[in-house]
């Protein structure tokens, strides 16, 4: 059993983390709770700790400054941030300082704790990788975090933005992978929000993971004021994005706009009218425009036909598929593979 230590100042949260989660299903023990850091660390000079779960922001000792000390003590200790909304900062530090996961703690009842269990445990029982060396290991480094950047529930959505942040925050990426990073996401968010003014964006990647850090929060502030002109509720925005994000991240799944109301818990009738006024786009013109880009990657990455590719992109009918990649294009699906494909 990994045994794992609870730390918040906070007695109700400390009780909260103990019954929610499903420690036993996962293997883990409750070895011990602490309110203070000064505790933590005489608990952990008795007891063999595998799991440190700790708040950042206490009375006393720090919980930064109890992961230094308790790293000191056996390096191979593996720890879990608890934190609030706003602790943005505190969390980089700690992702930096090798932390593998945090918690909010206002969310606990909303996360999916299986989902977060086996993240953590997977964590714990496998020892931390050396930091990838080679120009291929950090351009897919790059590249995955590109693909977190892409899923742009974070636009609104604090927990989601931090962990970006934390992600981007955990790397020393070069030029070259940074480039590569802000293009990425570029290409997706323009995808994402098309009717967005994106000529304010620089075309020039930052210089540095802080720079990319400040233009996100930049871009983030942007997006969010765009999307609030529309008059609608915060839970309205958010569910609007998140439909977008889902259906940008799965661009050859033949969905209709019932199928989408329903993940967000929308009538049909009101979510087509807010997806409007929210986006300023109608949605079937926005599913053909992420079909479209999804038929482009398959055509210059794959062999199948065209009337193959206009179907797995939703198009029954191969004309009309053409005719519409040829508006959005200037090509032909023919031509556009000749001009691009490999």
């Amino acid at each position: 059993m990994i045994q794992a230590l609870i730390v918040d100042d906070e007695h109700l949260v400390r009780k909260g983390l103990r019954l929610l989660f499903p420690w036993e299903k996962y293997g883990v023990e409750i070895a011990g709770e602490a309110a203070s850091g000064e505790k933590a660390m005489q608990l952990l000079r008795e007891k063999p700790i595998q799991l440190l779960m700790t708040d950042i922001t206490m009375p006393g000792m720090s919980g930064l400054e109890l992961i230094r000390q308790a790293q000191q003590h056996d390096a191979a200790i593996k720890v879990v941030i608890l934190t609030c909304h706003q602790d943005f900062e505190y969390i980089q530090a700690a992702l930096r300082m090798g932390a593998i996961d945090y918690i909010v703690k206002t969310q606990l009842e909303e996360m999916d704790l299986d989902q977060a269990m086996e993240r953590i445990v997977k964590a714990v029982r496998t020892e931390a990788p050396e930091p990838p060396r080679s120009n291929g290991s950090q351009a897919s480094l790059a590249q995955r975090i590109a693909e977190t950047a892409g899923h742009v529930r974070w636009v609104m959505d604090d927990d989601g933005f931090a962990s970006l942040l934390v992600a981007i925050g955990r790397q020393e990426l070069d030029a070259g992978q940074l480039g590569e990073l802000w293009r990425s996401s570029m290409d997706r968010w323009q995808l994402c929000f098309p009717m967005f003014d994106w000529q304010e964006e620089p075309d020039e990647a930052p210089g540095d993971t802080y720079g990319l850090e400040q233009r996100l929060r930049k871009l983030r502030a942007r997006l969010q004021a765009w999307l609030r002109r529309s008059g609608y509720s915060e839970d309205i925005i958010q569910a609007i994005v998140k439909a977008v994000s889902r259906i940008a991240e799965q661009p050859v799944a033949h969905v209709k706009q019932s199928e989408v109301s329903q993940w967000v818990n929308l009538s049909k009738n009101y979510f087509s009218t807010s997806f409007r006024d929210i986006m300023r786009v109608t949605f079937s013109h926005f599913l053909q425009t992420v079909s479209v880009r999804a038929a482009r990657e398959l055509l210059v990455t794959t062999n199948y036909p065209v009337y193959w590719i206009a179907e797995r992109c939703g198009f029954a009918d191969q004309r009309y598929f053409s005719k519409l990649f040829k508006e959005q294009t200037g090509l032909l699906p023919s031509e556009y593979r000749q001009r691009h494909g490999k």
